[in-house]
């Protein structure tokens, strides 16, 4: 009988031996998977910092835990409290994301206004991986944000991002090589809006959306690595880019694509309801001849909705350096400076 005990209880401990081994190989490997991806963005001119890095949770998860990131690259920068991601001990291909407290993101390109954005109510998510630990998908959730917060501060209830990849590149051009979408809820503008604006449109804004697809091996941010994917055909499919702004609401889809000067260019078609209030908006930006040829445009290209509001199905142009409405041409576009 103290054989047969002493039998059971070897039974019952290797199996926990091998699994307390296991953890902790799987432990370390996250923590070096973690620490090389940190020194192949450090090789690739990016900064990288962070006060901490340690992964816990034995014995059923591994919860990996970085105080302080910060992360800086090609003009984009994204600093938080804390990042956590844990995933079942039997399957770390599904981790769960939680970045607690302030995140704060900044993107600054040259010719462009600086984007600022801070999540007060911090984030969650999820990231899906391969077998392989390739990423297929990466979802995120903020609330309680601000854009321009220090400069024009524009409230946001809450705000999604998804970008999803194929588990191989693609081979041509006619291939998605991400896939990206948006959805931005409970905007607020500023107070110092312009009565001009604020007066047809107000200051709030129900919903904002945008879905892309990249189209070809997605390229650097960079002009070579630019250049070689305009050059293989490489374009961006909008499919939806959705707007709407108290009367007014606003929906383009088409494609985008670089020019030989690697500014943008695009062929795309608007839908737009409340097209006079839209307009009575812009009439300060434009010259006075402007003004009278917009009002002639609408007043074509009107047609009565379902609900009897007037909507303009029209086609929208990025070229020459400037964005035309049919005919119209509504605004200069920003030089992007690579």
């Amino acid at each position: 009988m103290r054989r047969l005990a002493w039998a059971g209880i070897l039974l019952l401990l290797i199996p926990a031996l091998a699994w307390t081994v296991w953890w902790w190989w799987a432990a370390s490997a996250v923590e070096r998977g973690a620490l090389d991806w940190m020194e192949a963005r450090r090789a690739e001119g990016a900064l990288v910092e962070h006060q901490g890095l340690r992964v816990e949770g034995f014995p059923f998860a591994l919860r990996a835990t970085v105080e302080a990131p910060h992360l800086a690259m090609r003009g984009m920068e994204w600093r938080g409290v804390r990042l956590v991601a844990e995933a079942p001990a039997w399957d770390y291909r599904r981790i769960a994301l939680t970045l607690p407290g302030e995140q704060r993101a900044s993107v600054a390109q040259a010719g462009l206004v600086p984007l600022e954005l801070l999540s007060r109510g911090g984030g969650t998510g999820h990231a899906l991986l391969t077998g392989a630990g390739q990423p297929l998908e990466l979802q995120l959730g903020f609330t309680d944000l601000m854009a321009q917060p220090e400069a024009a501060p524009t409230a946001i209830a809450a705000l999604g991002v998804t970008v999803r990849q194929p588990a191989e590149p693609p081979a041509t051009h006619k291939e998605t090589g991400l896939s990206l979408a948006l959805t931005a809820t409970g905007i607020t503008l500023p107070e110092g809006l312009p009565d001009a604006v604020a007066g047809p449109l107000g200051r709030s804004i129900p919903k904002l959306e945008a879905a892309a697809r990249i189209q070809g091996r997605p390229p650097r941010i960079e002009p070579p690595s630019l250049s070689a994917w305009s050059r293989d055909g490489g374009t961006v499919e909008l499919d939806r880019l959705a707007l709407d702004w108290g009367p007014a609401a606003a929906a383009l889809n088409g494609t985008l694509a670089l020019d030989e000067a690697l500014q943008p260019q695009g062929a795309l078609s608007a839908e737009l309801r409340g097209a006079d209030k839209l307009l009575a908006a812009v009439e300060p930006q434009l010259p006075r001849n402007q003004v009278t040829l917009a009002r002639t445009v609408v007043a074509m290209l009107s047609r009565p909705g379902a609900d009897g509001t007037p909507v303009i199905q029209a086609p929208v142009t990025l070229q020459n350096g400037a964005l035309f409405l049919g005919p119209l041409k509504l605004m200069p576009l920003p030089r992007f400076s690579w």
